[in-house]
């Protein structure tokens, strides 16, 4: 065991509950960065050169020699240099196809190899393959961008012709761009435009504004790991896989304990995407300029916190959720299948390929499709449910009836979301099975009366009296994100 880890092993079993090393090295790792980019920052944007050196310099000590991350090195650089070859030597547009099928298959040998060696030690941890999620998202998205250069800008959407990339990168701004420090770990992800943007920043311009607005994020960070480490032990989703956990506990209070672990759980997220999101901002990513004397922001969050823990919908959770990927998902992924304007209608056919994509992308553990297929069903339950009862009651109902349903709403889309993600958080099929079957199946029940209601009933009520059955689909626009979760 290296130095570092044997003092943070004694760290984390003195004062932080046995959190494990490898997630106390990333913490580490994510404060180290934010001294890196006040120095990142005030290197001149004439000397971009520099900056793209520096960025792979700081990368390699804080994966490396931090966080022992050698081997993932490797396999990044490797998977860089090859990805690089097919951008500069492909030029036919099957080009960022070609890169995608490349890198996908790459993290795939790595999310198998990693989940071998899971079931072998019994214990989940920290690799590379996190971060190569993130790297899939940059250089798939970076060929499309460059694919939208060499295209007629009539036909291009508004966020593709925003992001088009009319030359290739050098290698040297390819790889600070891929190995870019304080998010490489854990993201954010964000297009090249937006990387070539803050190397341009001139720092006398912002840098107090900067430094204030990354420095909030880190301590919304600080805060959730201090949530994680008071609660992470008592609350778990591997208590609730036992069977044990159920006896002599009634529904409400199983219902509440799942809800109450789903925010813990989500704490360590919040913990290392907000404090990435901090360390990238002080680096001076997502500064857009002044207006009148006051910062324009470009929104590189990968969670929205607010969103997720009070939002009165499923579809608002989910959207705040892992944001990066769902951005990827709908702009590189979906709007690619389906070839159509966004704000069309939905294709069954793109819907279903993207939820295959994110699927892949995310892993093979049997979790992740429980997860994915039932998130997809409850969120398309939720607007049926919505779509039929929520015009009625703001229509008719009085305040009080109204401030009920919003705190139903509320309830219900948190209990579905933490029932939903359970799987996600303890990977196996046995281990799934038991929470849900701990709590009823209550949301599978839900989600399958929902659409006998509002779709069989009700479809059949209006043939009997005579009445011309409805869609029971709206235009639903496209690009709802489906990218749920990032390791």
């Amino acid at each position: 065991m290296r130095v570092l880890d044997r003092g943070l092993a004694w760290l984390s079993h003195q004062y932080l509950g046995d959190i494990p090393v490898d997630r106390i090295s990333t913490v580490v790792a994510v404060l180290l960065s934010y001294a890196l980019a006040h120095v990142f920052r005030r290197i001149p944007p004439q000397m971009s050169n520099a900056k793209h050196v520096y960025s792979i310099a700081s990368t390699l000590l804080l994966f490396g020699a931090v966080q022992g991350q050698y081997a993932g090195l490797m396999h990044l650089a490797v998977g860089s240099v090859i990805v690089y070859g097919l951008i500069r030597l492909m030029r036919t547009r099957y080009m960022p196809y070609a890169v995608f099928l490349v890198a996908m298959l790459h993290m795939s040998y790595s999310h198998i190899r990693r989940q071998l060696n899971e079931q072998r030690s019994g214990r989940v941890e920290l690799d590379h393959t996190g971060a190569q999620m993130v790297f899939v998202i940059k250089v798939t998205s970076l060929a499309f961008c460059i694919y939208d250069g060499q295209q007629d800008k009539a036909k291009l959407s508004g966020y593709q012709r925003k992001n088009a990339i009319m030359q290739a990168p050098s290698l040297l701004e390819f790889l600070g761009y891929v190995f870019f420090f304080p998010g490489f770990a854990v993201g954010p992800a964000f297009e090249l435009a937006t990387y070539r943007q803050m190397i341009c920043l001139d720092d006398a311009k912002a840098s107090g504004q900067l430094a204030r607005r990354g420095y909030r994020k880190l301590l919304e960070g600080l805060f959730w790991m201090a949530v994680y480490v008071v609660y992470s032990n008592t609350y778990t989703f591997a208590e609730m896989a036992r069977r044990e956990f159920y006896v002599q506990r009634t529904f409400a209070s199983t219902a509440l304990h799942l809800c109450i672990t789903g925010v813990v759980v989500r704490a360590a997220y919040y913990t290392a995407w907000k404090m990435s999101e901090g360390a990238c901002i002080v680096a001076g990513l997502g500064f857009d300029g002044l207006d009148a004397g006051r910062a324009r922001w470009l929104d590189i969050a990968n969670v929205h916190v607010r969103g997720v823990e009070t939002g009165s919908s499923l579809r608002q959770l989910i959207d705040s959720w892992n944001i990066g990927t769902n951005t990827w998902l709908r702009h590189h992924v979906y709007l690619r299948i389906a070839q159509r304007p966004e704000g069309s209608r939905a294709s069954t056919r793109a819907t279903v390929l993207t939820f295959l994509v994110s699927a892949w992308w995310h892993g093979f553990y049997p979790g992740y499709y429980l997860t994915f297929v039932m998130a997809a069903l409850s969120a398309n339950a939720a607007r049926i449910l919505r779509r039929n009862l929520h015009a009625p009651v703001y229509a008719h109902a009085g305040s009080t009836v109204k401030l009920v349903y919003g705190l139903l709403g509320w309830a219900l889309s948190k209990y579905t979301l933490d029932f939903v993600a359970a799987p996600f958080m303890v990977l196996t099929l046995q281990s799934s099975l038991e929470i849900w079957r701990g709590n009823y199946y209550a949301v599978v029940v839900g989600v399958v009366g929902i659409y006998v209601l509002f779709r069989g009933v009700g479809r059949w009520l209006g043939r009997v009296g005579g009445e011309s059955a409805q869609p029971s689909a709206r235009k639903d626009k496209v690009g709802m994100g489906v990218g749920l979760t990032q390791k």
